[in-house]
């Protein structure tokens, strides 16, 4: 009897621990509650949308730009940082900005003409690191107008908002482009979001200049500024919305047509991306027709369903709930899709700008559409939110280019090969015409005449070397070449009256003798 009533006594003390326990957890439960929802009602005001997202801003303006600075300093940002450069020193001395590694003026290229406003402020800043500060700038700001959409249009809480920001904050192709060298086109992102902004405000003339931003900085966003006049016609906003789709359909085509043929060859300067359809604007357009299964061979192949993928999928794909926002970008889209064009570095992140500005618009209103009413704001569920902004980090880490496994804490550190290719630059004359691997080329392209020597076997360029190029610059490990091909190489700039003026850790810079 003793020990039954033992027994009982201690089954009713842990069935009472086992209460307080529960007891415990639902208090604290309930106090972290209520903590949380007094820190998002003092949030959740119109002081709360003035700085929270500026401030985001700031902080990921700061990373972005630590991040390309380092990378640019370690020498792995990417030769495109190097056209630039060479047009703002053509432009500062009066010359027209061709590119000699391009073969044609910069503004036939993309009709960026964004870079001319920015060419005079690189004449009194440091070149290379301001267009990489203004680039992770403005990657960055675009979360305020993804912050304002969601706070405004929306009706989100701060909790979905914020959630949106960080997603957009860890979406791989901001941290692809932000190290992919510079590219004008990033500052179209902000620019779309805001336009749009505007647009939902009935601020017209801040849509037009906006929009006039966006076409300035590529030719073929003139598409992106059509897409969003389609959007806006499916909001209601018909005759504006026409009026903006009419106006970059037009940009695009008196740009790629006739401005960028002008200034160029004479030709559409990306012809040769579809030239596997057929020759000239309008034997690649029959071409298309007539071969529909190729273009969707084209259009569905790996390499396109990964980028759609990954522009999509660290959003949670909720812009697939919204279609609508996402419907009127896809001609942009299969335009990049289809075109065969090199991997310049990071697979072109820069082609992802207008579809990441149009993703981001969808998700905003996705959550809105799966949100619930409250008395002011529309609610979303916090388990959706954890989730959509676990899924970005999970892609950042994953794909991003700046990811934990590419180990951005060392970037920075020149490595002995480093040292040895910004000592081989130092020696050559600030005059002299250069050849040089795309390592070394943003170090040099301040110059009239600067070309990349490419990876490739065929060993010399179709150039008159003993009168166009001054210094060459081989770089063992860029090159990959057998030693073979490279005793080679360097064997005929014997013959041509090179010298050897520096040798160290596999790079060596050969010079042409006086006279030669």
């Amino acid at each position: 009897m003793r020990t039954t009533s033992s027994l009982e006594r201690t089954a009713q003390s842990l069935e009472r621990t086992g209460e307080t326990v529960v007891i415990t957890v639902v208090s604290l439960r309930r106090r972290l509650d209520i903590r949380m929802l007094r820190w998002q009602a003092r949030l959740d005001s119109k002081a709360g949308d003035r700085v929270i997202p500026w401030i985001t801003a700031v902080a990921l303006t700061i990373i972005l730009s630590l991040l390309a600075l380092a990378r640019y300093r370690d020498l792995g940002i990417g030769p495109d940082l190097g056209h630039y450069l060479q047009a703002a020193h053509l432009m500062d001395r009066g010359f027209e900005p061709v590119v000699t590694n391009l073969g044609h003026n910069l503004f036939a290229d993309q009709a960026a003409w964004i870079f001319w406003p920015i060419a005079w402020i690189l004449r009194v800043l440091p070149a290379a690191g301001t267009l990489l500060v203004l680039q992770s700038m403005a990657l960055a700001l675009a979360v305020v107008p993804i912050w304002r959409i969601a706070r405004g249009p929306a009706n989100l809480r701060i909790g979905p908002a914020s959630a949106l920001m960080a997603a957009y904050a860890l979406h791989p192709s901001v941290h692809d482009l932000n190290l992919a060298g510079f590219h004008p086109e990033a500052l179209a992102i902000p620019a779309l979001m805001a336009a749009y902004l505007m647009a939902r405000s009935d601020r017209w003339w801040w849509l037009a200049a906006l929009a006039l931003v966006v076409v300035s900085t590529r030719a073929d966003l003139g598409l992106a500024v059509a897409a969003l006049g389609l959007v806006l016609v499916g909001e209601d906003n018909r005759t504006r919305g026409w009026s903006l789709a009419t106006f970059g359909l037009t940009w695009f085509l008196v740009m790629s047509f006739v401005v960028q043929p002008l200034m160029g060859d004479g030709h559409y300067p990306h012809l040769g991306a579809f030239a596997h359809y057929g020759d000239g604007v309008v034997g690649i357009f029959f071409g298309i027709l007539a071969d529909p299964a190729g273009l969707l061979g084209d259009l569905f192949a790996r390499e396109g369903f990964d980028k759609v993928l990954l522009l999509l999928a660290p959003a949670l794909f909720l812009p697939l709930v919204r279609p609508r926002y996402l419907v009127p970008i896809l001609p942009l889209v299969v335009f990049y899709l289809v075109a065969d064009v090199q991997d310049a570095g990071y697979g072109n992140p820069q082609q992802d700008v207008a579809a990441l500005a149009f993703v981001f618009i969808a998700a905003t209103y996705a959550l809105m559409r799966i949100g619930t009413e409250g008395v002011s704001r529309i609610h979303v569920d916090r388990r959706v939110l954890m989730v959509l902004v676990l899924t970005a980090m999970v892609f950042f880490v994953r794909d991003a280019a700046s990811s934990p496994y590419e180990d951005p804490w060392d970037w920075g550190r020149r490595s002995p090969t480093d040292e040895a290719r910004v000592s081989a630059s130092v020696l050559i004359g600030d005059d002299a015409r250069v050849m040089v691997p795309s390592e070394v080329y943003p170090l040099v392209a301040d110059r009239q005449d600067a070309y990349i020597l490419l990876p490739t076997h065929d060993m010399l360029p179709d150039l008159d070397w003993s009168g166009r190029i001054d210094a060459v610059v081989v770089d063992v490990e860029s090159l990959g070449w057998l030693a073979t091909e490279i005793r080679m190489f360097e064997s005929r700039l014997i013959a041509m009256d090179y010298r050897k003026r520096f040798d160290r850790d596999g790079v060596r810079l050969w010079v042409r003798r006086p006279g030669a």
